[in-house]
């Protein structure tokens, strides 16, 4: 059975720093960045001489961190806390501070990436920290990754070994992405690799999926380097190619003098590449034919579409684009799957949900199926992200016209056709809402905009005689999802729509 745990690195921090980003973390939730003292010393089950100290060694901390701004706690007000200059950049600098000292990570690294590299004698000189704190933490490294799911396959296809470098990359990726490089002194190799794996690529990598693949290749390079090698049982066989092989004999070159590259390491490597979009949809598809459950999964999501019933008919969906999307989406559920750290905001959804009701019926339909299923455990993270990439899949690909949740709006401005086609332009800013734009008014017709009100209308109207202030948008915005949750229950009248 899949287990797919929700991987939150910050249980390796040690107890004190835990707290401090435990407080700084709570002032990133807050709009005015500000805490009640008593409150959270209630929260966090601590004295005031307690919190008193933490303070103190968060502003030390951030003045560690802090650049150009400066960054810092302050008590304005008696009893009430203020962060200065505290963003997600900064928090994130802090806790790969928190991290970097903390002697689990140290445990972790040693016996990941250089335990049959060096002896633990070697290993607690070169880090120049207590021997006792080093065994102490060594001892009880593998029961506390064990306690959070480290060794827990998040995906359909998982090995033991793929498993491990899958949550070890989570980990420097989440945790480094953007502040800086893990293993640093490997950065001239990793550099002189990535050119090797890009003369391969079909486009030039963007900066996002550079940082990806670098962290990608420092992991599976050190794994190789202590000897966990990924093994010949692994699902994903590519098909080699002139490309390919191009690629494999340059990154042996660089590699010569530490390693000899198997075949079996490079199809791994390459097949993360496909996994990630870098080679396009014809090798991600040919790779996919050996996981059947991602045809599975996405043949269940179209039959889902049409169950739901949300479109008016099938005949002009784009089904190339969607069924790309849908293939990208699950052969990385199924293969590279990466706890994401983005679009994972449950409060979200709602907004998604009074926009798109039709897809939302249809994607939380689908997301419900898959929380069903024995052998997927979905957390929340994971059911809230695909809740997204399922809503943008279907944003991209289904234009408003093929909807049946469409919102009819005539514009018609006395002052002619220079007033009328300004809103109607300016309404393409409200596309994704499934509008529909009528030259005349007709039946269908639910919302009239105009400079003067008409008795003989009879939809609802919205007079602007000025140009459209930010709030008369906003008005309009309103009375659009007012006007589509209305249509709700006959357009679906099988279906739970509130």
């Amino acid at each position: 059975m899949i287990g797919m745990a929700a991987m939150d690195y910050t249980f390796l921090l040690s107890k004190n720093d835990y707290i401090c980003f435990d407080i700084l973390s709570r002032f990133t939730q807050q709009a005015d960045q500000t805490l009640n003292k008593e409150e959270l010393a209630q929260s966090l089950s601590l004295t005031n001489y307690q919190l008193n100290k933490y303070f103190e060694a968060i502003n030390a901390d951030l003045a560690f961190v802090s650049e150009d701004t400066p960054c810092y706690l302050d008590e304005p007000n008696k009893g009430m806390w203020q962060a200065f200059g505290l963003n997600s950049y900064v928090l994130q600098k802090i806790t790969l501070v928190y991290l970097n000292r903390a002697p689990l990570f140290t445990a972790l690294e040693y016996q990941f990436f250089y335990n049959n590299l060096y002896s633990k004698k070697e290993y607690v000189s070169a880090n120049y920290m207590s021997s006792s704190v080093f065994y102490r933490s060594l001892d009880s490294l593998e029961a506390i990754l064990k306690k959070h799911g480290f060794f827990q396959a998040s995906s359909l296809y998982a090995g033991e070994e793929f498993t491990v470098r899958l949550h070890l990359f989570q980990l420097y990726y989440t945790l480094y992405n953007g502040v800086s490089e893990p293993f640093e002194p490997l950065n001239p190799l990793i550099k002189d690799m990535i050119a090797a794996v890009q003369a391969g690529l079909p486009d030039d990598l963007n900066p996002t999926q550079e940082t990806k693949l670098s962290t990608f290749l420092r992991v599976w390079l050190l794994r190789m380097l202590d000897s966990n090698l990924i093994g010949d049982d692994q699902q994903l066989k590519i098909t080699p190619t002139k490309s390919s092989q191009a690629m494999m004999q340059q990154l042996q070159k660089l590699l010569a003098d530490q390693l000899l590259l198997t075949d079996d390491e490079f199809n791994y490597l390459y097949s993360f590449l496909i996994a990630q979009g870098y080679l396009g949809f014809d090798k991600m598809r040919e790779l996919a034919a050996n996981i059947p459950a991602v045809d599975e999964l996405t043949k269940q999501f179209l039959a889902e579409m049409k169950s739901t019933n949300v479109l008016l008919t099938t005949d002009l969906v784009d089904d190339s684009q969607l069924e790309n999307s849908l293939l990208s989406i699950h052969f990385q559920f199924t293969t590279f799957y990466i706890e994401p750290t983005t679009f994972i905001d449950p409060d979200q959804v709602q907004f998604f949900a009074e926009l798109y009701p039709a897809f939302d019926m249809a994607v939380s339909h689908n997301i419900t199926k898959l929380q069903r299923r024995e052998d997927l455990h979905l957390t929340q993270k994971m059911a809230v992200n695909l809740y997204f990439s399922y809503m943008f899949a279907l944003i991209n690909a289904i234009p408003p016209e093929l909807m049946r949740d469409q919102v009819h709006i005539c514009v018609d401005f006395s002052q002619g056709n220079l007033y009328t086609n300004y809103v109607i332009q300016s309404l393409s800013a409200f596309n994704h809402a499934h509008i529909i734009i009528d030259s005349h008014l007709t039946n269908d017709t639910d919302i009239y905009i105009s400079d003067f009100h008409s008795k003989k209308v009879s939809q609802k109207q919205v007079i602007w005689q000025d140009p459209p202030t930010p709030v008369d948008w906003s008005n309009l915005a309103d009375l659009i999802l007012d006007t589509k949750r209305n249509k709700l229950p006959d357009l679906f009248p099988n279906q739970d729509t509130k």
